[in-house]
């Protein structure tokens, strides 16, 4: 499809996206506890938004509801027993908790857990179709490694600079231990690879659908907002007065991760048989 029309287009989902932008951009210098909720929450706002759109109310709730389930589960575990990601504990960030575990940090998942699940879906060309075969498997794979890539980037910056949480053996990756990537590959593949098993049987576009999920604007949503979480990353060093060479890290690693992903993602959704703009 090559015919230019808006169908895939979401004034109130850009919205959203714009104020995430604007949240993020100031950040930096707007030393806030209610920033990382307000930006988690337009996140949120967003992926249900455009989940519904793509897969129904139902299916998305089944994703969020196994993002819950599994991510609440293992940081519970692991801040009891180290298992998988290390000892740890939550301190500087606000809201209310259920087994020591902030329920904001449930909702981060969904929100860069779908993000990166979509785009795991434009790299491997796989946009609105149906998963089947090896797909089923290649998808939820690409996609942690996706997520785990922005947990690379900003959890020196949360724990060690913020003390949003604090490890207890502190590790040779600016304070993270090693183990706690290896555990969110694992943790965010379990997720991925069960929402994957159940919408490779109940996944059912409805036909007034495929104009918005065939769009290239549909799909550039996810890219926007996985972008605008590195571009984040990119701007704190400048508020900065001291870890100076952990933000400046962060920003280098940030360019070579999460930025290449984005780049590569507009990329391929630009010479996508998608509608285009």
């Amino acid at each position: 499809m090559t015919n230019g029309n808006m169908d895939g287009f979401s004034f109130i989902r850009w919205v959203f996206i714009a104020i995430f932008f604007i949240i993020t951009m100031v950040s930096a210098f707007w030393t806030s506890s209610l920033v990382p909720i307000m930006i988690v929450v337009s996140i949120f706002i967003v992926a249900i938004l455009h989940g519904i759109e793509r897969y129904g109310i139902k299916n998305i709730l089944v994703f969020f509801a196994l993002t819950w389930i599994v991510s609440h589960f293992f940081e519970a575990l692991s801040i009891q027993t180290g298992f998988p990601f290390g000892f740890y504990y939550y301190n500087q960030l606000a809201g209310p908790r259920l087994f020591q575990v902030p329920l904001i940090i449930m909702f981060a998942y969904f929100g860069t857990g779908y993000a990166s699940w979509i785009l795991a879906h434009v790299l491997l060309d796989q946009y609105h179709d149906k998963l089947k075969g090896a797909q089923v498997f290649w998808v939820p794979l690409i996609g942690a490694f996706i997520m785990t890539m922005w947990d690379l980037c900003m959890d020196p910056l949360c724990s060690t600079v913020d003390s949003l949480w604090v490890w207890r053996d502190p590790g040779v990756y600016f304070g993270v231990p090693l183990k706690n990537y290896f555990g969110w590959f694992f943790v965010v593949y379990i997720i991925f690879q069960l929402f994957a098993f159940y919408i490779s049987k109940f996944d059912k576009l409805a036909r007034k659908k495929l104009p918005i999920v065939s769009s290239k604007f549909f799909w550039i949503e996810a890219a926007a907002i996985y972008g605008i979480q590195g571009a984040g990353l990119l701007v704190q060093p400048f508020g900065a007065t001291n870890y100076l060479q952990i933000y400046g890290s962060m920003a280098l690693i940030t360019i070579f991760t999460m930025m290449f992903v984005t780049l590569v993602s507009c990329l391929k959704i630009r010479k996508s048989n998608l509608v285009t703009f």
